[in-house]
């Protein structure tokens, strides 16, 4: 039988060692092969940018030319996602997520005050592409869902006000980065961008677009750019 030489096995065993490597490390990165099921909830705030709606609350409210609101804005928004792991690098997730904002105004004349707020209900179906590394995870990816508005605007000064809806199409790009504390505990970061276009807002039950102060009624489309905190449960 012939001998292999020293060097012949030293060769053999480092490449050996190349070879292992990566797929070691590629096992580590993928949590050892299991897949996870986590829930995630937390708050956020977006710069808020809706155009119409903006363009409306001023010409009802007729405040003066210094307190007019701005195209962008602040808005709140709270949300909880559970994701399940699909494959060694996709997730798919449902996040429900709840945006408020709400406007408070006084006309030129200081007698009259206009109360303005709305909540968005924002279910989305989300897929994401994993990276895993040494304590941590990001999620990189986007969706798409059906979203539900209520408007609210109300008249104090000569007690009236109403409501109005709208609903449609929303869409989303994400990033997420889950930092591991234990073994079920990670904290939460993220950014994403939002488009939403719901139509423009109605009364129940009417079909008339022109609000009872004369204006017309607005479109609810908007722009978000909003930073996430939150704390996620992986329950396996």
């Amino acid at each position: 039988m012939r001998r292999v030489s020293p060097s012949a096995r030293y060769a053999t065993l480092l490449i050996l060692c190349f070879l292992v490597r990566p797929l070691n490390a590629q096992s580590t990165a993928g949590e050892s092969g299991k897949r996870f099921f986590d829930f995630t909830v937390g708050m956020g705030v977006a710069a808020h940018s809706a155009p119409s709606i903006v363009s409306y609350i001023n010409a009802v409210a007729q405040p003066f030319p210094n307190q007019k609101v701005d195209q962008f804005n602040s808005a709140a928004e709270f949300y909880v996602v559970p994701e399940l792991q699909v494959s060694k690098e996709w997730s798919a997730a449902v996040e429900y997520s709840l945006l408020i904002k709400s406007y408070s105004l006084d006309d030129r004349s200081g007698f009259s005050r206009s109360e303005m707020s709305y909540e968005v209900h924002m279910p989305t179906v989300l897929v994401h592409y994993l990276v895993f590394g040494e304590g941590y995870r990001v999620k990189l990816g986007g969706g798409i869902g059906y979203h539900f508005v209520r408007f609210e605007q109300r008249f104090p000064t000569i007690g009236s006000g109403e409501t109005l809806r709208s609903e449609g199409l929303g869409f989303k790009l994400d990033a997420i980065g889950n930092t591991k504390f234990d073994e079920t505990f990670y904290g939460s970061i993220g950014v994403d961008l939002r488009w939403d276009f719901l139509g423009t807002l109605s009364r129940s039950g009417e079909s008339a677009q022109v609000a009872r102060s004369g204006a017309a009624l607005p479109r609810m489309s908007f722009f978000n750019a909003g930073v996430k905190f939150g704390i996620t449960f992986q329950l396996f």
